[in-house]
């Protein structure tokens, strides 16, 4: 009888708190998600400049003419300019790249998000390495000078590559019992289940409560 006046005091969770609490923490869960594609599309814009040394050593693709300012950092010895096909080659390949990790989102959102993110960066670290290789102040050179034409190529052909994989996130949505190969949606859809497993315990422990002093009592009747 005892154990029966216990879950009997036992209050349920408010519906009302856990919504609070799922209203709270989902913006924190695609904020999340936002930063991590973040972090994969500045990986694959080292990916890219990776790329483009590599293919130069190799003494791969001359193919084209000349695009200033395609490695900004070999400015000071005026080899900063590389031909177009190594340039399209290197950068398509790394948006590709970074766009089978980003596979769930939409081709036109990883497009958008690629040469965004791809425009500032190659902006900003052209600027630096030119006042850099000049022993100048960054802040000065910023918006005094204007970079080259390699940056802005660079960033187009990175977005292309992030919008090549759109077979591949067309089937897997045709497939909904395919296992996800997208990071974003894998580190938002784990912050969901845990709101969804918390609010299905709490249901479950309230339901559990009620059964056994259902029990309790019909066996205290004669």
């Amino acid at each position: 009888m005892k154990l029966i006046g216990g879950f009997r005091n036992l209050a349920p969770v408010p519906v009302g708190m856990t919504n609070r609490v799922t209203a709270v923490r989902r913006p924190l869960v695609q904020a999340g998600g936002a930063a991590a594609a973040a972090l994969i599309l500045v990986a694959g814009l080292l990916a890219g400049t990776g790329w483009l040394y590599v293919f130069r050593g190799l003494h791969w693709l001359t193919i084209g003419p000349r695009i200033a300012d395609s490695l900004p950092l070999l400015q000071l010895a005026a080899a900063d300019g590389q031909p177009l096909g190594r340039v399209a080659l290197a950068w398509v390949l790394a948006g590709a790249l970074a766009g089978v990790a980003l596979v769930e989102l939409s081709p036109s959102r990883r497009a958008a998000a690629g040469l965004a993110v791809g425009l500032v960066v190659l902006l900003v670290a052209s600027q630096a390495s030119y006042a850099l290789a000049r022993n100048l102040s960054f802040s000065n050179v910023l918006f005094s000078h204007g970079p080259g034409l390699g940056p802005v190529l660079e960033a187009v052909a990175f977005a292309i590559g992030c919008a090549l994989p759109r077979f591949m996130s067309r089937g897997e949505r045709a497939r909904p019992w395919a296992p996800r190969r997208s990071l974003v949606p894998l580190i938002s859809g784990l912050g969901d289940r845990r709101l969804r497993g918390r609010q299905d315990g709490d249901a479950g422990q309230d339901d559990g409560d009620r059964h056994p002093v259902r029990r309790g009592n019909a066996g205290a009747r004669p």
